[in-house]
C-alpha cells in the first residue's frame, strides 16, 4: 500500500530555482512507494490554501520552502485540527527553525530517505485568536527587515540583503511603552524590541545556546530590550548578546513563560515567522505544547 504525500513547493524560496528540481523530488518519493500530489504555490494560492483543498486522504505533507511557507502549512493544520506529520526541506533565506533543529538546509537529497525520518514534536504559538507561529512573534527594531526586503534582493544577495536593510532601520529607533503579563507576573517599561520565540536562531542570528531552548517544553523564551541611555549601552547590549548573557544587563528583560499578554500605548507592527502580522496594541500569545509532529530527515549525501 502506497503512502500518499502532499508535496508543496514554493518556487520563489531561496534562489528561486527549486521548481527546476520538482521532477527529481517526485522521482525520489515514488521510488519509496509514495503517491505524490505535487502543488506549487502562487499568488493567491499559498500553502495554507493548498492544504485546505488537498489534505483529504493524505498521509504526509512535504513542505519545500522557507519559514513563511512552513508557517502557512502549520497554520492550516492547526486551524483544521487534522492529525498529520509534516516533512520539511528548508529553502528560505534564513531558515531559523531548521537551524534550531540542525536540519539539512536546501538539500533535496533528503527526499531519498524520507521513510527513514525521525519524528520530533514541536510547540506552536497561538497569536491572539486566529493566528499561529512556529518560532517567533516580535515587534520593534529590525523586526520588519525580513518582510520589507524584496524577494528579488533576497534571491540575489541572500542574508546580505537583510543586513543592508537593517543598517537603514537602525538610523532611527522608536521606543514603545509596554505592559507585559506572563503567567503570574507583570512588568512595564519602554522598549525598542520584544520577541517571543521557540527557536535558537532568529533572523539568521543565534540568540540562545542549545541547552537553553527546548522546542517542546511548553515554554517560550521572551526577550524585551530597552533603549540604552548612552552610546556605551549599545556596546554592552552587543557584547551581552554575543555571550547570550541576558540576566546581567538591565536593558534586557528575559524570561520563560507559556502565556504572555502584551499591551502597548500605540499600535505597533508585529511580525510572525518573518511575515507582517498587522498593527495592534494588544496581543495575547499562548504556547500550544507538542502541537505538531515534524519528520526530521538526514541528507542522503552523508
Amino acid at each position: 500500500m502506497s503512502i500518499k504525500v502532499l508535496t508543496i513547493i514554493n518556487p520563489t524560496s531561496g534562489k528561486g530555482n527549486i521548481a527546476n528540481y520538482a521532477n527529481e523530488i517526485k522521482h525520489n518519493l515514488e521510488k519509496q512507494n509514495m503517491e505524490v500530489n505535487m502543488q506549487l504555490t502562487k499568488k493567491g494560492y499559498n500553502a495554507k490554501k493548498i492544504i485546505l483543498d488537498n489534505i483529504e486522504g493524505q498521509d504526509l505533507i512535504l513542505i519545500c520552502g522557507g519559514d513563511g511557507t512552513f508557517n502557512e502549512a502549520v497554520s492550516s493544520i492547526m486551524e483544521t485540527g487534522v492529525q498529520i506529520s509534516i516533512a520539511y526541506i528548508p529553502l528560505g533565506t534564513t531558515n531559523d527553525l531548521a537551524r534550531s533543529l540542525n536540519m539539512p538546509i536546501k538539500d533535496i537529497s533528503i527526499t531519498k530517505k524520507l521513510l527513514e525520518s525521525k519524528a520530533k514534536v514541536l510547540d506552536i504559538g497561538k497569536f491572539n485568536e486566529d493566528r499561529y507561529f512556529t518560532y517567533i512573534a516580535a515587534f520593534g527594531v529590525m523586526t520588519d527587515v525580513s518582510y520589507k526586503t524584496s524577494q528579488k534582493a533576497k534571491n540575489k544577495y541572500g542574508k546580505i540583503a537583510y543586513y543592508l536593510k537593517a543598517i537603514k532601520e537602525l538610523i532611527k529607533i522608536p521606543t514603545y511603552k509596554v505592559k507585559i503579563k506572563f503567567d503570574e507576573e507583570e512588568l512595564e517599561g519602554e522598549f525598542i524590541y520584544g520577541g517571543i520565540s521557540n527557536s535558537m536562531s532568529i533572523a539568521g542570528f543565534k540568540w540562545f545556546n542549545e541547552e537553553d531552548v527546548d522546542l517542546s517544553d511548553g515554554k517560550f523564551e521572551a526577550i524585551f530590550i530597552r533603549k540604552p541611555k548612552k552610546l556605551s549601552g549599545y556596546f554592552r547590549l552587543i557584547n551581552d548578546f554575543r555571550h547570550k548573557d541576558y540576566m546581567v544587563n538591565r536593558d534586557f528583560v528575559y524570561f520563560k513563560a507559556s502565556n504572555i499578554q502584551i499591551q502597548t500605548d500605540q499600535n505597533v507592527a508585529w511580525t510572525i515567522d518573518g511575515e507582517y502580522a498587522g498593527d495592534m496594541n494588544f496581543v495575547e500569545i499562548e504556547n500550544i505544547n507538542k502541537a505538531i509532529e515534524l519528520a526530521i530527515c538526514e541528507s542522503a549525501e552523508k
